[in-house]
């Protein structure tokens, strides 16, 4: 099995198996019974080639970065450590014993690194960083729990924490004095996950536990953090979602026995757009667009990384020179900064580029 049909395998099952971040938590099922597709439902969007300008990160695939406008982030193989620099300070954030690095957020101002115990069994540990001070702050209150989606943005950390109840939780916190509350709490028997954040809002999907198929639905949070559904996707059937100005992009899954296979919709002011397939788990807001992996269609076909832009256009953002059996990894953006990993036979490449 070639490594990138490894690595894609790898993020499926967790996807599947870990989404609600705990195994005690609903987990959403897909149907295996049936296998509809998604005919689309809005005006058919072409794609045009606007490559960005990528350039190598400077650093191995088997190291995880994330680059930032002025600072990076690198973790340690193994995920015992991050080591922050902007080229001239460095600081190295370790795990901690029996923890690896899980989650690493990252902006001009801050980055949250978050440690997750090797068992599964401790409460998560995160770290904030201010990146003008260096000063670092362990986050306490609410507590974290073990795993799940975090997202950052605009100095403000989103992320799960357990209630009355172990109620699946969303808990906020202020980066500048620490100050956080607990947000919001999944009815019981459901749950969260798919934590997108950006300056356009923020968004999640939500579960039940209801058998033989769980019922899936998009997000957005209103002004008091409470998730309201989306009004488009067909019910049940979303997975992804991303906050725009004028409405969201989301993702669906329409052939339940492969979940990695998505299409991707978007409503902009009322009209609804079909974007095309794309990679279940990519989606990413950063800078004034959305973003989300296409794996190749066909033999001889490259990944690709596509742009859902503010004046609903669709662009092919990066083309990888591998074609064939090539996976581009789940991107991660700082700020206006995307950084790629991209897995393929002929070669792995890491690269980044500002989104202009």
């Amino acid at each position: 099995m070639a490594h990138g049909t490894r690595l894609r395998a790898l993020v499926l099952t967790a996807l599947a198996v870990v989404l609600a971040g705990c195994a005690d938590d609903p987990q959403p099922e897909t149907p295996t019974s049936q296998e509809p597709t998604d005919p689309g439902t809005g005006q058919t969007v072409e794609p045009t080639d606007a490559p960005l300008e990528w350039r190598p990160t400077g650093h191995p695939t088997e190291q995880r970065v994330v680059m930032g406008t002025t600072w990076s982030a690198v973790v340690a193989p193994g995920g015992s450590s991050v080591t922050l620099t902007d080229g001239e300070a460095e600081t190295v954030v370790a795990a901690g014993a029996g923890r690896q690095v899980a989650e690493v957020l990252l902006d001009d101002a801050w980055a949250v690194l978050v440690m997750q115990d090797r068992t599964e069994q401790r409460p998560s540990h995160a770290v904030t960083v201010d990146l003008a001070t260096g000063e670092q702050r362990d986050v306490v209150t609410p507590e974290p729990a073990n795993g799940g989606s975090w997202a950052m943005h605009d100095g403000n950390l989103y992320y799960p924490t357990w209630g009355e109840g172990r109620a699946w939780c969303l808990a906020t916190l202020a980066l500048k004095d620490s100050n956080g509350e607990e947000a919001w709490c999944a009815p019981p028997r459901t749950g969260w996950s798919g934590l997108t954040a950006s300056a356009a809002g923020v968004a999640m999907m939500t579960f039940d536990d209801a058998r033989p198929v769980a019922c899936r639905t998009v997000a957005l949070l209103d002004a008091t953090s409470r998730p309201e559904p989306l009004d488009g996707p067909d019910p049940c059937t979303a997975w992804d979602v991303a906050a725009t100005d004028d409405g969201a992009v989301w993702s669906s899954v329409p052939r339940p026995r492969r979940q990695e296979e998505a299409e991707l919709h978007a409503v902009a002011d009322g009209t609804t757009y079909d974007l095309g397939p794309g990679t279940t788990g990519s989606l990413l807001p950063c800078g004034d667009s959305v973003f989300f992996a296409r794996d190749p269609q066909r033999d001889g076909d490259p990944a690709r990384l596509m742009r859902w832009t503010p004046a609903h256009t669709l662009e092919v953002a990066y083309e990888s020179a591998a074609t064939g059996d090539v996976f581009i990894a789940e991107p991660a953006c700082a700020g206006d900064v995307l950084t790629l990993t991209v897995l393929s036979e002929r070669g792995d490449e890491q690269v980044w580029a500002t989104v202009a």
